[in-house]
Parts: C-alpha cells; sequence; structure tokens
C-alpha cells in the first residue's frame, strides 16, 4: 500500500509532505469557472510537487458544483456531465491513476467538536443533536467552492437518489475505461439514511455493494473510509476490508479512527485510541493485497497548530508507517 496524506498546491504543504516520508500525495480538484478539472492546472501542481518527490496519486472530490445538478436530477446535469467527462479525461491525461467522488446531496454532517487526549480537539457526531437542530450540521462552508450547499423544497426518497447515481456511472465510466482512470466511490459521513428529507444512500456496506454493482466496470469501485464504515450501525471495518478488496474493489483508502458508532454518538480520535484494532486493520489490507493509496484522514486538531494541522498529520503519517514497517519486517 502506498501511504499518502492529502497536499495543499503550495510549497509549505509540500515540503511538510515530503519531510514526514509522503510520497504519494492526493489533491482536491483544482476549481475553475469552466465546471471542470483542467489539465493545465493538473500538470502545474505535478511539476510543484516533482520539486518534493511527490508523486499525485489521486484526486479527490471535485467542487461540488461541478456535479450538484447530476446528483439532484436536475435540467442542467447532461451539460455537468459532458464537463465531469472532461475532468476524467484531463487526469487520465496527467496519468493520474483515480477519481475519488462522493454522493452525499447535502455534503458532510456534524454537530460539534469535543476535547479529547491533552486538550486536542475532535469532531463529535451525536445523531439526536443533529436531528434537533439539523440546519446546525450542516457544513455551510462547502470548503470545496460553489457557495452554501443546496437544500431542496422537496423530499427526495433513496430509489431516486440510486437513479441519479446509475445514470451518471453510466455515462462517466465508459470515459473513465478508455482514459484508465478508477472513479472510487466515498462512503456518507455521517453515514445516516437521511437528513433533512433527503436521502443519504451510501450508508451501508451493503449500499458500498450496490454501488459496484450498480454498473459493472473495473473502474468502478471504493474509496474505502475506514472512520465512517467504523461508523456505521453494526459494521465491523476489518470485515469491510476483507470484503471488498476480495473483490479488488478497494481503490483508494482512508485510514482514521472512531470511538463509538450510531445509531448515538461517535468522535474521531488519535490512531492509537480508537474501537477498532488498527494493527489488524492493516493486516487486513495486505491480507487482500490491497496496492493503491491509504491516506491519513481527519486528524485530531493539536495545540500550536497551523491552518492544515501538520502537527496532528505528522502524528498519523509517522503511526501509519511505522506500523506497516512493523508488520513487513514480521512478515
Amino acid at each position: 500500500m502506498k501511504i499518502a496524506l492529502e497536499v495543499a498546491p503550495t510549497p509549505q504543504t509540500a515540503q511538510f509532505a515530503s519531510q514526514v516520508g509522503v510520497r504519494h500525495a492526493v489533491i482536491g480538484g483544482p476549481d475553475s469557472p469552466a465546471g471542470r478539472v483542467e489539465y493545465a492546472e493538473l500538470a502545474r501542481i505535478q511539476d510543484l510537487f516533482a520539486t518534493y518527490d511527490l508523486e499525485v496519486c489521486a484526486v479527490e472530490n471535485v467542487p461540488s458544483h461541478f456535479y450538484d445538478q447530476v446528483m439532484f436530477g436536475l435540467r442542467g446535469r447532461d451539460r455537468q456531465l459532458d464537463n465531469y467527462c472532461a475532468t476524467i479525461e484531463a487526469i487520465g491525461r496527467a496519468g493520474i491513476p483515480i477519481l475519488g467522488y462522493n454522493w452525499m446531496l447535502l455534503g458532510g454532517i456534524s454537530t460539534d467538536q469535543v476535547r479529547g487526549r491533552g486538550g486536542a480537539r475532535l469532531r463529535r457526531f451525536d445523531l439526536e443533536e443533529a436531528l434537533r437542530n439539523p440546519a446546525a450540521a450542516l457544513d455551510w462552508r462547502n470548503p470545496r467552492g460553489g457557495g452554501a450547499i443546496h437544500v431542496p423544497d422537496r423530499e427526495i426518497h433513496g430509489e431516486e437518489v440510486w437513479d441519479n447515481l446509475a445514470y451518471f456511472l453510466e455515462r462517466v465510466l465508459p470515459v473513465a475505461e478508455s482514459c484508465k482512470v478508477k472513479l472510487a466511490a466515498h462512503p456518507d459521513d455521517a453515514p445516516i439514511p437521511s437528513f433533512m428529507g433527503v436521502a443519504r444512500i451510501l450508508h451501508s456496506t451493503q449500499a458500498l455493494q450496490r454501488v459496484i454493482d450498480l454498473v459493472p466496470s473495473p473502474c468502478n469501485g471504493l474509496d474505502l473510509c475506514q472512520g465512517t464504515v467504523a461508523e456505521m450501525a453494526g459494521t465491523d471495518p476489518i470485515d469491510a476490508i476483507r470484503h471488498f478488496g476480495r473483490q479488488q474493489k478497494l481503490f483508494f483508502a482512508h485510514f482514521r479512527a472512531v470511538q463509538g458508532q450510531l445509531p448515538g454518538v461517535f468522535h474521531e480520535v488519535f490512531m492509537d485510541e480508537g474501537d477498532w484494532d488498527m494493527v489488524a486493520a492493516v493486516k487486513a489490507y495486505q491480507e487482500v493485497g490491497f496496492e493503491g493509496p491509504i491516506r491519513a484522514d481527519h486528524t485530531p486538531w493539536l495545540v500550536g497548530e497551523n491552518e492544515w494541522a501538520h502537527r496532528g498529520f505528522a502524528f498519523e503519517i509517522g503511526y501509519m508507517r511505522g506500523l506497516v514497517q512493523a508488520l513487513e519486517e514480521v512478515g
């Protein structure tokens, strides 16, 4: 597996990644008024990263306004799909093998932050609290562009959202195959079946299997967020790694620890204090022959932190590198 980190396209973040031993960088899809990722911008980022011996191994999440009409099944979706296909072509031309995406119509959902070990700030999700005050749980900042998120004026049920996802995959997967770009679906976070009357369809391992089966393709697979899967009610993330890895559908993974599980409260914690055995997780990835990028994800916020959370990610990358190297030594 390739230990990776999401790296902003700046010299400082690239240098940080290089200093902590990262060689595989994940980038967010660069915004553009054209509504698609441009090859020239990808090439510029690759040139910058090459200075620090970093390889771009995946693009994760283009701005939501690039494909929001597709997710909601609105009139402009075919124009957006044309642009999405152009994005895939640009990524393929750049030689980047993976495009991660999510199908969260209302984006990520959180409730608050709490203090954890040594006073570090942790993300917390409380389902009852989110249902009591739903507007406060939405990520109105929408950091990947597009302004405030779109909240529809009607309920949107699960099968409608599944139909929109099928329409998307049927259009873009042939392009992905021709460009040798793998599309990796991220589960819903928080993984609940609906919110504010809008279905969230990727909230279980059964739903993730349905994505794979929806439009069969060698380029249709998963960005297995280990933390999000661990949040799912009654789910063992180690079993999920084995289940999808044996199908060769793990294209990309996020390595993250949580305490707690739905339907209740969960916290994102340091990698050495979660509810699940991270050693067993790495063993499972090795058992199924996973060779894709696995990136540090959602670090707790440490004292003296900078805007990129470099202190927290330094801990995470060190933990991951030590764990992988130790297991490789013992076979």
